[in-house]
């Protein structure tokens, strides 16, 4: 089994600010089932986390989006090599289309994994 590549759309918005958002929020909510939203809709983008199944349910995301966020994005794990930090990656662009993707730490973050915060 093989990851899907990431939207060309999603990855470039990819940095060491989203993963250690992430990581922030995995500590706030006591969980790794969760999603980081970044919706360029809003009058201020900013990043959002939210528990996994309740974005699941949103009603504007598409059939393809709700689909990926049926499972949990650590579920991929044997895709990803059983990374310590994984979550799902939603961006909701200005044009109403949305990217969404599972994020792995020790794959996506490798380029700038000296710039994450420290485990902890």
């Amino acid at each position: 089994m093989t990851s899907s590549p990431l939207p060309e759309r999603l990855h470039a918005l990819l940095d060491e600010r989203v993963f250690n958002f992430a990581q922030a929020a995995q500590r706030h909510f006591k969980t790794n089932d969760l999603v980081v939203l970044l919706d360029f809709r809003a009058e201020t983008p900013e990043l959002e986390a939210l528990p996994r199944q309740a974005l699941a349910e949103a009603e504007e995301l598409s059939l393809e989006a709700k689909l990926k966020l049926a499972r949990p994005a650590s579920a991929l794990s044997p895709v990803f090599g059983a990374p310590e930090q994984v979550f799902w990656f939603v961006v909701i662009h200005e044009d109403e289309d949305a990217d969404c993707g599972a994020i792995s730490a020790a794959v996506q973050g490798a380029p700038f994994a000296d710039k994450l915060s420290a485990q902890g």
